[in-house]
């Protein structure tokens, strides 16, 4: 990534976390390669969470899920940005030139109810899709990694993204493009060596870990859609 890639001035960015851990919160490398790919432009940011309970609590040594006791998705995702966070409802666009958000089951359970519910019955949290409504509305930059786009088809219908590819053995989630497609989202294939772009609504899109490769590979992933 070259480090000559510089900006008209400074922009300060909302990133939006959905707790701390792939498989109940958000993913850490992604979070903390938007994090540090924002800082290398110069860029400032500050972190959103819901202020709720996380649906269940997920041991991360053996894969097995708990509802108690219960956490909250706020707090948990202040781990990752040192304390530093607010509820999602005190968001105002107005005071932010994009909003980005990474990946990780917990972005499925938490802002959405897509892994429980699935395709047919999921819905959105309210205040998660306020903000990414806003986003849109604005004319903002939204930058989503991972499974975080399959946000999009309950904020507005045809819009351009990826979620990976709907085949391939590295692509261990292609039932989740599927899916998209079938809402009725401009899926475009894309593998974690380049980003999928909608110039028309400025949301830009990168597989990340929807692809089966290493924590290098998606931090440079990021900071393709960073650059961007």
């Amino acid at each position: 990534i070259s480090s000559s890639i510089t900006m008209s001035s400074p922009k300060h960015v909302a990133l939006l976390l959905a707790g701390c851990g792939v498989y109940d919160g958000s993913e850490c490398t992604e979070a903390v390669s938007l994090m540090l790919h924002l800082e290398r432009h110069g860029c400032t940011f500050d972190a959103f969470a819901p202020d709720k309970d996380q649906v269940h609590t997920v041991d991360h040594t053996a894969g097995s899920a708990a509802e108690e006791p219960k956490r909250n998705v706020m707090v948990e995702s202040a781990r990752i940005v040192r304390g530093n966070i607010q509820d999602v409802k005190k968001f105002d666009i107005k005071k932010y030139d994009a909003v980005v958000a990474p990946g990780g089951f917990g972005a499925m359970k938490n802002w959405c109810t897509y892994a429980i519910d699935g395709v047919e019955k999921y819905e959105i949290d309210a205040d998660v899709k306020k903000m990414l409504s806003d986003c849109l509305d604005a004319k903002k930059v939204l930058g989503l990694t991972c499974i975080a786009p399959m946000l999009l088809p309950k904020v507005r219908s045809g819009l351009k993204f990826t979620l990976g590819k709907t085949t391939g053995d590295n692509f261990p989630y292609v039932g989740t493009a599927t899916d998209a497609i079938s809402l009725g989202a401009n899926h475009v294939e894309c593998d974690n060596k380049d980003i999928v772009v909608d110039e028309e609504n400025k949301i830009v899109t990168c597989p990340a870990f929807m692809q089966d490769d290493t924590y290098y590979a998606v931090f440079m992933n990021i900071g393709q859609l960073v650059d961007k």
